[in-house]
């Protein structure tokens, strides 16, 4: 798995909320401005490329799902965010959200 651009993690987290979808109701889902139809037609086009996303003909247009749940990706987020600024060490991970109080609000 790749670490995604921001734009295709914008498309990807629209689509984790819709399950299945077109195109049109991904850019519906944006605050104005919203991006350009066919930009994000091109994204979603990269994102299946990547193997992130599949689709299934309809008619004359498609319908998009998810081949990658938004947990899988997170999962992978972590991973990599523990191997490359943590140096694989949880305990760092715990301590440096614990120094910036993170953790102590959640309790």
């Amino acid at each position: 798995m790749n670490k995604l651009t921001t734009a295709e993690e914008q498309v990807m987290l629209r689509l984790w909320k819709l399950d299945k979808t077109t195109v049109k109701e991904i850019v519906e889902m944006y605050d104005e401005p919203k991006p350009a139809y066919n930009t994000t037609s091109t994204i979603v086009r990269i994102l299946e490329r990547k193997n992130f996303i599949k689709h299934k003909t309809i008619a004359r247009g498609f319908i998009y799902s998810a081949k990658v749940t938004r947990e899988e990706y997170r999962s992978y987020l972590c991973e990599n965010l523990l191997e490359n600024y943590f140096d694989s060490e949880r305990k760092d991970v715990v301590s440096h959200f614990n120094s910036n109080s993170s953790l102590s609000e959640l309790l």
